[in-house]
């Protein structure tokens, strides 16, 4: 993984916000979107690892947000955040494309457990893309 990943997050929740900025401000470089637009506005500048986002959010939802996030990058890992998830939402999102849900308590641990498996997957995808041999196995 990367010394320090930038993660960006879409969540007009202060509490949610808050919780991951103190579990992870000595490991990642987390920027904050409150809508889809501005998040939009944020990727297109580029160098994010990861995107974090909240189930739902002002004037959206995480399904919103992953379908315009798939456009734009569709290597970018999606990571669903939840306070209430079950099973059966965890399984609609991983259906949907997102790479993981998360639910509280977000542990730092977990966290950068996440982002670490998003970031081999990513390296992983961009190989078998870069080289027509790994591509002919499969």
């Amino acid at each position: 993984m990367l010394e320090y990943p930038n993660v960006l997050l879409l969540s007009t929740d202060t509490i949610e916000t808050t919780v991951l900025q103190q579990a992870l401000r000595k490991h990642v470089i987390l920027t904050r979107a409150d809508n889809l637009s501005d998040a939009m506005f944020l990727l297109e500048g580029g160098g994010y690892d990861a995107f974090f986002c909240a189930w739902s959010f002002h004037a959206g939802t995480w399904m919103e947000a992953l379908e315009t996030v798939r456009e734009w990058q569709p290597d970018l890992p999606v990571i669903i955040l939840s306070r209430t998830a079950e099973e059966r939402e965890w399984l609609q999102v991983l259906e949907a494309g997102a790479f993981d849900l998360l639910v509280p308590p977000f542990e730092k641990e977990e966290l950068l457990a996440v982002l670490e498996q998003a970031s081999a997957s990513r390296e992983a995808r961009a190989l078998r893309g870069q080289s027509p041999r790994l591509n002919a196995g499969a």
